[in-house]
């Protein structure tokens, strides 16, 4: 039998999205394939420290977060190239530090796969602690994270390259503060936006946390003082109202790969983290499975082809042009009263993965198959930087 890989699950960390991640990591460990894989699980509690044991593959376990974490492992990745792996902490970090030379202070990984959801994962912090400590990860890199992360930014990178979005306007939460009349007096003065309502929401979050649809302009400060509470910045798209949500997975698999599409159903016309997490997933109901329980209709056979080849040919290009590696899921809205097409948000791994949408697909494709191919692509991506010359010695210093 073939030597396992040694595989850390990372997830939970320093976000208001933490508890998806975690229902994310329990989703995938379940289903990554236990011959070729050694998992370990590797916990990061929304105080920043990390931690390890068997406990954290027990969905029970989290019902007595924090107080039970003193019965893990605390770990740390130290931003060292040629470590091996986590670092076991005891005691105080300095000397946990200097034993570092000793095999038994360090749990060996082969590669590390994070499955974040929100700040400080998705956005390209941990990928930076990644390539720091040179070591092989799954999902995109740091430039590639960052820029998916900020739904702005993003929209501007997409809007360059002809992929239609809707017009959208950045507010940073310095300016609201100095001076939030004067920002709401530009909010309604520029084109587009003195017609309400509008949404208003994170800039760099998901799961629909913050956001708010707004139908007067005197509803705007609150709207932003909402968004500020969990970002510093807010962006501010108007509303469509005769609206329809048509999302797509592509994963990086021999070039951009896209999955069936979906169109998810909301009972109030914007989906928000109660319908995305909690409404099929209640105690009443059993536990939530994330995105996975969201009414929708996979594959609809009524949707015009037309609609369905641009969703997947826009797809495959913003994945393209954003460096995204691993899998990704991207959603766009239609106008149902103009008929126009728009690119709303990509949502890369760790983020989201949809395996629910490759189930369906033709060829069909299973998580643990999914799972595979990111990490495969990870080793494959590690082995050419690797490859890249670093070093061409000291010449302006001498």
């Amino acid at each position: 039998m073939a030597k396992r890989l040694r595989i850390a699950v990372l997830f939970g960390g320093r976000s208001v999205e933490h508890e998806i991640s975690v229902i994310s990591a329990l989703q995938l460990m379940l289903a990554i394939d236990p011959d070729k894989y050694e998992v370990t699980p590797v916990y990061i509690a929304p105080n920043g420290q990390w931690y390890t044991g068997p406990e954290l593959l027990e969905r029970a376990f989290y019902r007595g977060v924090p107080g039970c974490l003193s019965t893990l492992q605390e770990v740390t990745l130290l931003p060292k190239p040629g470590i091996g792996g986590l670092m076991k902490l005891g005691g105080s970090l300095a000397s946990a530090t200097r034993a570092i030379t000793h095999d038994s202070s360090i749990i060996p990984i082969d590669i590390f796969l994070p499955v974040f959801h929100g700040q400080y994962g998705e956005d390209g912090c941990i990928q930076g602690l990644f390539e720091l400590a040179n070591v092989p990860y799954t999902g995109s890199n740091v430039p590639s994270s960052a820029i998916t992360m900020n739904k702005y930014l993003c929209k501007m990178f997409l809007k360059v390259h002809d992929i239609p979005v809707l017009p959208a306007l950045s507010i940073a939460r310095k300016d609201a503060s100095h001076d939030i009349a004067a920002v709401t007096s530009w909010i309604t003065s520029q084109e587009g936006f003195a017609q309400f309502p509008l949404f208003v929401k994170p800039c760099n979050l998901g799961s629909s946390i913050g956001v708010t649809r707004v139908t007067t302009r005197e509803e705007l400060p609150s709207a932003l003082a909402k968004v500020f509470k969990f970002d510093t910045v807010a962006l501010i798209e108007p509303c469509v109202s005769e609206i329809m949500e048509i999302n797509v997975s592509i994963r990086d698999h021999n070039g951009a790969q896209a999955s069936v599409v979906e169109i998810p159903v909301s009972q109030s016309g914007v989906l928000s983290y109660e319908e995305k997490y909690l409404r099929d997933g209640g105690k009443k109901n059993g536990p939530s499975q994330g995105m996975a329980s969201l009414t929708r209709v996979i594959d609809p056979p009524d949707l015009d082809h037309h609609l369905r080849d641009q969703v997947i040919a826009y797809g495959k290009k913003a994945f393209s042009l954003l460096g995204c590696s691993g899998v990704a899921r991207l959603d766009f809205i239609v106008d149902l009263a103009s008929g126009k097409l728009y690119f709303n948000e990509l949502n890369a791994f760790p983020g989201s993965c949809s395996f629910y949408l490759w189930v369906r697909s033709q060829p069909r494709v299973l998580y643990t198959q999914l799972i595979d191919e990111m990490i495969e692509t990870a080793l494959n991506t590690f082995a050419v930087n690797s490859s890249l010359s670093r070093d061409i010695g000291l010449q302006a210093l001498k």
